[in-house]
């Protein structure tokens, strides 16, 4: 076969000429292939010449995988000659008329991954980003732990906000109920906000047994039309009023409620968690950050259809969360929200090109700064957390997975230990010499991306590569009807 090679920017194409012998290669390979298929009385199953197979089934029988044959013939060769390229996705493959004295022609494009061109990524200066632990913040935690021990108690008394009712009610608009609009023994706390707006300080004063109207207007905005914007009357039964008594906090509550005995070994460990809460929410924070200015800095063009795919894994990972956690379907939550596939697609192209970029660039640093992992590593990584025993039983790489984990962690610590955080935060964070500009010439916002851990490889090249799609994968089939018609052309 022959064929010219030329490398562009974001792709790489290739023409290819099948002469008269290569192509007799390529369906003698695709009579091997699949004589077993074919029968042909006389001959059992695979034994059948193949000029026969031709004779009852006719000439063009092989054409179909001759043609992919030589696609995927032509195209592992020239990846094999072009070791240098570093190919996403599948292969676009577009059929030519043959030049005279050749039997096939076809050009084979395909997209390359992003090459990134790093800026500054180290001794950039950041706002601050602390978080430190104050007496306020674990007064809270307790107040909030209180809160969820309250019980709500029945009192003799006028109802204030604040305090639970349970109340009958009938709802009539002009004097005729409406859909809903009853209800028996219900629990509302007033003050909640949970009924239209009136209602609730309609019943505050009211005491056990009173019966009383409560006269409200049902907003504009209310999604029942029949109701929208119309005067109404509830008549109200007090049945209870209960108040919501917090006990208090003594040695007794904790050891009831909590895992330590005393008050002060609960404010102690309380403080302790919430450091180690707030640590853990700092140092990510400045990942992001850190992570985010170094995209910014760098130079990195992205094809179309890297970011057509990066759209639609995004798509379909919301929709496989919605389907789990919701049970609801994409396309229904979209239309809640007033939006469609499409438009959601399209708003998620920036966020896809940050991504993107984002991976990119980190591998690129990794790359850059020789950050690897050792088997050592690798071992004390899985013994340390049953996860990756858990990743490994669900078809997953235990070694990828803890591999990628500590290079991404090695790659953080670097960053964080290379930059820093000394810019008040009225102050802005220093001007780069470069801007890292993606195909639409926009530079993107740094998302929240970098502490995802994407599965990887042992050594750092490997580990990157993994985040960039499929590398030389295979030639899609071919559509023989689209070889034919260019050979017919002739």
């Amino acid at each position: 076969m022959k064929s010219t090679f030329e490398k562009k920017e974001l792709e790489a194409v290739f023409k290819i000429t099948v002469e008269d012998a290569d192509w007799e290669s390529a369906v003698n390979k695709a009579y091997n292939r699949t004589k077993g298929k074919y029968k042909i009385p006389g001959f059992r199953p695979g034994k059948a010449p193949r000029r026969m197979i031709e004779l009852h089934y006719g000439p063009d029988v092989f054409f179909n995988e001759a043609v992919d044959e030589c696609v995927n013939d032509a195209y592992y060769e020239q990846l094999s000659a072009h070791p240098e390229l570093d190919v996403f996705g599948q292969p676009e493959v577009n059929f030519d008329k043959p030049a005279e004295g050749a039997k096939l022609a076809f050009t084979i494009t395909v997209t390359l991954n992003p090459v990134v061109k790093l800026g500054e990524y180290k001794g950039i200066k950041l706002p601050k980003i602390e978080y430190n632990v104050s007496d306020e913040d674990v007064q809270a935690r307790i107040d909030a732990d209180l809160k969820h021990a309250s019980r709500n108690v029945e009192v003799d008394r006028p109802a204030k906000l604040g305090d639970v009712t349970v109340i009958d009610f009938e709802g009539s608009v002009d004097g005729v109920k409406f859909d809903g609009g009853t209800a028996q023994n219900h629990e509302l706390k007033l003050g909640s906000n949970s009924f239209i707006p009136g209602f609730e300080d309609g019943l505050v004063g009211a005491v056990k047994g009173e019966e009383r109207d409560v006269k409200v207007k049902f907003p504009e905005e209310y999604h029942a039309d029949n109701l929208k914007g119309k005067d109404a009357v509830f008549h109200v039964t007090v049945k209870e009023v209960r108040e919501e008594q917090v006990p208090a906090l003594d040695d007794a509550f904790v050891a009831d409620h909590t895992k330590y005995a005393t008050v002060d070994e609960y404010k102690s460990g309380l403080r302790a968690d919430m450091e180690k809460q707030y640590k853990s929410r700092e140092r990510n924070e400045r990942i992001d950050a850190v992570m985010g200015a170094a995209a910014d800095n760098a130079e990195c063009k992205i094809a179309d259809k890297i970011i057509a795919a990066e759209v639609d894994r995004m798509y379909h990972d919301m929709e496989q969360q919605l389907k789990s956690y919701y049970n609801i379907g994409i396309e229904d939550y979209l239309k809640y929200q007033n939006s469609t596939p499409e438009k959601y697609k399209e708003e998620s192209r920036e966020r896809a090109i940050t991504n993107i970029k984002l991976r990119n660039v980190m591998r690129e640093i990794i790359d850059a700064e020789k950050i690897d992992v050792t088997d050592d590593e690798i071992k004390a990584k899985i013994a340390s957390d049953h996860k990756y025993a858990h990743a490994a039983e669900h078809g997953g790489s235990a070694e990828n997975y803890a591999a990628n984990d500590i290079i991404l962690d090695k790659l953080f610590d670097f960053m964080l230990a290379n930059n820093e955080f000394v810019l008040d935060k009225t102050e802005k964070a220093e001007k780069t010499k470069k801007t890292g500009k993606s195909d639409n010439g926009e530079k993107p916002a740094a998302k929240k991306t970098a502490t995802k851990k994407p599965a990887a490889k042992k050594s750092a090249d490997e580990t990157a590569a993994a985040t960039d799609g499929e590398k030389k994968p295979a030639a899609k089939k071919t559509t023989a009807a689209k070889a034919k018609k260019s050979e017919k052309t002739e």
